[in-house]
């Protein structure tokens, strides 16, 4: 079961991975887990959110299984990066502590550490591309890799590491607060547009500035 688990962000199991139909509990903690992504891009209440994210938890310690544990947290660390929040990461260090896993680990490393110490091919598929740009430090490289990251939560996922590492211009941003906009992400949206108001005055565009103050207090 194991192999099929792919640590895409929010993905806990694929359709063909099982024989038979997929245990209650692995079923139940994807679904919860699904509710709780929703309810945090869109900006929902923060105790129905937390609910759902607990039930997800409850599900999978259900069967017992300290990867699918560890992948869970890993996802919400992905969801924070990709609104720009800083990743809560000791839940993740406690699991990954009883039952280390390489895979698990290595994408631990490019959520949170420097890009060189992290092993690309261990990472998903998806995100293959843009860990070689970041190794480049070239922002043009980089942009050109998120720009081509077809699945909108990933995409802002690497636009969130790109903003970590420092490697992002007016054009990533601006494409960060469209992905955001056109899935209705609430949470991600007002964060970009920040970010995106924080750029321009930090690089003396006082009307451009003063645009996105605007549009931030009419949606807040």
């Amino acid at each position: 079961m194991k192999k099929c688990m792919m640590l895409l962000l929010l993905t806990l199991f694929c359709s063909g991975c099982f024989a038979a139909k997929p245990p209650v509990w692995l079923v139940s903690g994807h679904k919860y887990l699904e509710m709780f992504k929703e309810d945090y891009l869109a900006n929902k209440e923060p105790a129905t959110t937390e609910i759902h994210f607990r039930k997800s938890l409850e599900q999978i310690k259900n069967g017992g299984d300290l990867d699918l544990l560890a992948k869970a947290w890993l996802n919400r660390m992905a969801l924070q990066i990709a609104v720009l929040e800083e990743p809560a990461s000791e839940e993740y260090k406690q699991i990954t502590a009883a039952a280390p896993d390489p895979v698990n680990d290595n994408f631990f490393l490019f959520l949170t550490e420097n890009s060189a110490a992290v092993d690309i091919s261990l990472l998903p598929e998806i995100y293959h591309p843009f860990g070689e740009a970041l190794r480049t430090t070239n922002k043009t490289i980089v942009a050109g890799a998120i720009f081509n990251i077809t699945e909108p939560l990933s995409r802002l996922v690497a636009s969130g590491l790109a903003v970590r590492n420092n490697l992002y211009d007016e054009e990533l941003i601006t494409a960060a607060v469209k992905t955001a906009s056109e899935k209705g992400w609430k949470r991600a949206l007002l964060a970009w547009l920040e970010r995106l108001r924080i750029f321009y005055a930090t690089s003396r565009n006082v009307e451009k500035a003063a645009a996105i103050s605007r549009r931030l207090e009419l949606l807040r």
